[in-house]
């Protein structure tokens, strides 16, 4: 048992190699903040809540601002250790409503906390029994060199974003031709098709033998009757992302009868505990599951993989976000041949290593 004595956060600024532009925004930078906490005996954890205004609603003042006030408030003087660790995201749901990004942000670093206390790595911790995953790389919805349409060596799942360009039928089709044989093709349309949009496509995209995989969130977070007749009527799996949440929103997908995946991301679920509760609850109706995350550093990318160690080991998941910051030549990236590598350091030790140039001074919580 350890009490928690400190909360901190830092900003968390990298600048990309290449703009990531989806259906709902363009980005240049990880805008991230970076959450600490320490216990009495000196040990430290880390997580990251990312800036992402069209999705969580969240803002990096509004992070610091919720995590330095009520989240501490939650957390200073408690005493924690393994056993009350899935009790933690539920003190932070019980502190503030929504702020789903600054919550998991907070409780991964706890969790990190007590990860490296017992000398295991986050992933061992909560059931991980991967040291590596599968992963794709998404190609943006506009790309201002065309190089930057190519798969990088190694992957061979491509994350196509579509919803800008009225020529997406032709892009992708492009996309896959260079590809090769072999790689297959994921559609992320980020809610910015219609039913009619989504048919017409996938159909051209079949009958020019594009090698799909699944098509993500076409429509607008709402539309779960849209997402159902897609299912009724395209052979290709659909995948939520921005329509499920929470626990409750994928029951009321599965009610609805929308979804053959879920795409989880700590930012939106509000931790790892809640992401298990999501997966644990998509496999028992039979769904598939992907872990994703939003525009992130290693430290964010390392928790989500640590996630998919736990609910996924063998399945290809959307773990990208931190390659895009990350220098092509580095030697020490985490991305080795197409797949995400899990450090065996404690905790998230080695990915807070990787980040610590990109952290701005250490503010702490007053409590």
């Amino acid at each position: 048992m350890t009490r928690i004595v400190e909360v901190a956060t830092a900003r968390l600024i990298r600048p990309l190699h290449t703009p990531f532009v989806t259906a709902l925004r363009r980005t240049d930078h990880v805008l991230s903040v970076a959450v600490r906490v320490t216990d009495a005996d000196g040990t430290t954890g880390y997580g990251e809540a990312p800036q992402i205004w069209r999705v969580t609603g969240e803002s990096m003042v509004g992070i610091e601002e919720c995590v330095q006030g009520p989240l501490a408030t939650a957390l200073l003087g408690r005493a924690v250790d393994d056993e009350q660790a899935p009790l933690v995201h539920r003190w932070l749901a019980g502190a503030v409503a929504a702020n789903t990004g600054a919550r998991a942000a907070t409780e991964v670093a706890v969790l990190d906390l007590l990860a490296r206390r017992a000398g295991r790595t986050l992933a061992a911790s909560v059931g991980g029994t991967a040291d590596e995953l599968g992963c794709d790389l998404t190609i943006a919805a506009q790309v201002d060199d065309p190089s930057a349409e190519l798969l990088a060596p190694g992957f061979t799942t491509a994350k196509v974003k579509v919803g800008l360009d009225p020529a997406d039928v032709q892009r992708v089709i492009r996309i896959q031709e260079q590809s090769g044989e072999g790689v297959r093709i994921r559609i992320d349309a980020n809610q910015a098709w219609d039913v009619s949009t989504t048919v017409a496509a996938v159909d051209a995209w079949q009958a020019a033998g594009v090698a799909l995989d699944l098509i993500e969130q076409p429509l607008p977070a709402h539309d779960l009757a849209g997402h159902a007749e897609l299912r009724r009527r395209l052979s290709v799996p659909v995948m939520l992302d921005e329509s499920v949440f929470s626990v409750h929103d994928l029951r009321r997908a599965i009610e609805a009868e929308a979804a053959d995946l879920v795409n989880i991301k700590l930012a939106k679920c509000g931790g790892i505990y809640a992401a298990l509760e999501i997966a644990r609850e998509a496999r028992k109706a039979e769904l598939g599951v992907m872990v994703g995350s939003m525009m992130e550093s290693e430290l964010g990318l390392a928790a989500a993989a640590a996630v998919s160690a736990a609910v996924a080991p063998d399945q290809t998941h959307d773990l990208d976000a931190a390659w895009w910051s990350i220098d092509p030549s580095d030697l020490g990236t985490p991305y080795r041949d197409g797949r995400f590598v899990i450090s065996p350091t404690p905790g998230l030790t080695r990915a807070v290593e990787r980040i610590s140039e990109s952290l701005g001074p250490w503010r702490v919580a007053t409590g």
